[in-house]
């Protein structure tokens, strides 16, 4: 199952990046108040790490199912995640210690540090570019992979899983004005919740079609709701902070996200003699 796993995974992977950076494109832009567009694409997009975070779940769990080698993971997450990130995020560092003395992140904490110990500050909380929150954030995933590890051979797993994910669809802020704390938080029932799709695979990966089908369903059902407004969700439209932490509304685009993540695993799963050149580049790129 591994090499028809690399396919599909890969494609999975390939289009959720095309998503992400979809988001940050449209956030780019000027939409006017009433852009029907700018609508689709807030609903359509907004949640897409998610996906990708998803993925970073499931992944974890097939890797590493048997036995985790925790010295040669963590190796490997500093090679290809941190060793890039602090490359690339040089230039935006230079930038907010040379050219930019006042933005709202800049607390009284952050101004009376060194220069040197602000750059570290940013590079421990993606302050310094807008999309950055999410390798610290995920970097913390990885320090607890051996905790992670041991959950999934609990007999407990499925258990934890309902509470931690119900618990998750009562958050709201991540991204780069809140907390790596909060993003985290936000963030890790996605996470595990990849895993246990990860762990139960066989079964749901071969779902009937009227399974598919349901889903689909439910996920178009809310993001016509969330189009017409007939529920209220709270979206980053522009990096803005989130006005809601935990709270007691019911996060419909968290789940409308994670029945996506179903979706897509089981299509491309169906799809997987099936070769998208592009999605598989980009999919090992965003690797």
């Amino acid at each position: 199952m591994k090499t028809n796993f690399l396919r599909y995974i890969h494609h999975f992977r390939g289009l959720a990046i095309i998503l992400i950076v979809g988001v940050h494109c449209r956030t780019s832009l000027l939409w006017p108040d009433d852009s029907l567009l700018n609508s689709l694409l807030t609903f359509g997009l907004n949640s897409s790490t998610i996906l990708f975070v998803f993925i970073s779940g499931f992944l974890f769990q097939f890797l590493n199912e048997e036995k985790l080698g925790y010295q040669d993971y963590l190796t490997k997450k500093i090679k290809y995640v941190v060793v890039p990130y602090i490359l690339v995020s040089i230039p935006a560092i230079l930038d907010k210690l040379i050219f930019e003395s006042d933005t709202n992140w800049m607390n009284s904490f952050y101004r009376s540090l060194y220069p040197t110990f602000q750059a570290i500050y940013m590079l421990c909380t993606g302050k310094h570019s807008g999309p950055f929150y999410f390798i610290p954030m995920i970097c913390i995933i990885f320090l607890m992979a051996p905790l992670l590890q041991r959950l999934q051979k609990s007999k407990y797993f499925t258990i934890a899983v309902v509470c931690v994910v119900l618990l998750g669809f009562f958050s709201y802020t991540y991204g780069y004005y809140a907390s790596i704390l909060e993003s985290l938080i936000y963030f890790l029932p996605v996470y595990i919740f990849g895993m246990w799709i990860s762990k139960n695979r066989e079964r749901i990966l071969t779902m009937n079609s009227y399974a598919l089908f349901s889903l689909i369903g439910i996920f178009l059902i809310i993001f016509y709701l969330e189009i017409s407004k007939a529920i209220d969700v709270q979206h980053l439209y522009f990096f803005e902070s989130a006005p809601h932490y935990f709270t007691s509304q019911f996060n419909w685009s968290k789940l409308k996200e994670m029945i996506l993540a179903i979706i897509l695993l089981t299509l491309f799963y169906r799809l997987e003699s099936k070769n998208y050149r592009l999605l598989v580049l980009l999919g090992s790129y965003s690797f």
